[in-house]
């Protein structure tokens, strides 16, 4: 009986130990400070922060379900990928019941780097020589990176704090926000909403189903348009700008300095609505159908604002 009991509770030992064990990884390698890298992890959390360092290094633990890991560098190029099963041999490796991987990766700063994900939330911080990060179902964010800045994930927030460059944010189901951002910019969610405080002298913004509220300082040019969802711009600081505003079944509002030198052209389309609170120029009805328009000039017209909505509301205010 007692050696029964003792077989039993190896038994039980045994079937309660968890069937994947995460496995730990610490790996050092020297790099160019240009280094191109590239990192895959599937599922998890993943932190790359850039130091002053010629070295690639990735500690941490990995997936509970990964076959281990690649590590490959050579000739200017680093790869590292988390091994995962195949799906049509374990078609379940995305269940959410495990945590996936932890890891924390140090770049050289001027190094280009690119991040795949699924089920994966990433942070990224310091690169200089460009990032391309992507994911499908996580969050990303994206602090004082340089030169091609492209952060994207389809359901998830987007983060970008102080990055400089050619910025691109793309979500489809979530939020963007925006803060301390130059150079170029460009953001588009599809359902969520986006806000943004940037000095990038060119800003291009894209909502549908959401809202978009941007506080702009010396913006040279400004694209927005929006589908089922309003668009709310201060421009600070920019006198001759050029804005093209679009909107289909929402409003567009736009808040200018007084000294604004530029021409204006408003059409409100299918019983939509112009209202300016900027000068004292009225808009026009159509002499035949639902449309209003609204032209004028402040200035020696150097700038152009080209503002029309189909079924919304467009509006011109100033500080």
């Amino acid at each position: 009986m007692m050696r029964q009991q003792l077989i039993l509770g190896l038994a039980l030992s045994v079937f309660s130990q968890p069937l994947w064990a995460a496995e730990s990884v610490n790996e050092n390698l020297k790099v160019a400070n240009n280094e191109k890298i590239y990192i895959e992890s599937m599922r998890g959390e993943v932190e790359i922060v850039a130091t002053s360092a010629s070295l690639f290094k990735v500690s941490g633990t990995l997936d509970e379900k990964a076959d281990g890991y690649e590590l490959e560098s050579k000739n200017g190029f680093t790869s590292f990928k988390v091994k995962m099963p195949s799906m049509r041999n374990y078609g379940d490796w995305d269940d959410q019941e495990k945590e996936g991987s932890r890891l924390k990766i140090e770049v050289p700063k001027g190094a280009e780097v690119e991040f795949q994900g699924v089920n994966a939330n990433i942070r990224v911080t310091g690169v200089q020589g460009s990032s391309k990060i992507s994911t499908v179902n996580g969050s990303v964010y994206g602090e004082k990176l340089e030169k091609f800045i492209q952060l994207e994930t389809v359901n998830g927030e987007i983060t970008s704090v102080n990055n400089n460059g050619r910025i691109s944010l793309n979500t489809v189901n979530g939020e963007i926000e925006d803060s301390g951002s130059q150079g170029r910019l460009s953001i588009d969610a599809v359902n969520g909403s986006i806000e943004t405080k940037s000095s990038a002298s060119e800003v291009s913004v894209s909502v549908v189903n959401g809202e978009a509220d941007l506080a702009l300082t010396n913006v040279q040019q400004l694209n927005m348009s929006s589908v089922n969802g309003s668009l709310d711009a201060e421009l600070k600081g920019s006198t001759t700008p050029r804005v093209e505003a679009s909107t289909v079944s929402g409003n567009a509002k736009l808040k200018l300095e007084k000294g604004i030198n530029a021409k204006f052209n408003l059409v409100a389309n299918a019983g939509g609505s112009i209202r300016n609170e900027l000068t004292s120029h009225k808009a026009e009805k159509a002499k035949y159908g639902p449309r209003r328009s609204l032209e004028f000039s402040t200035g020696q017209g150097e700038g152009s604002i080209q503002m029309n909505t189909v079924s919304g509301g467009l509006k011109l205010e100033t500080y």
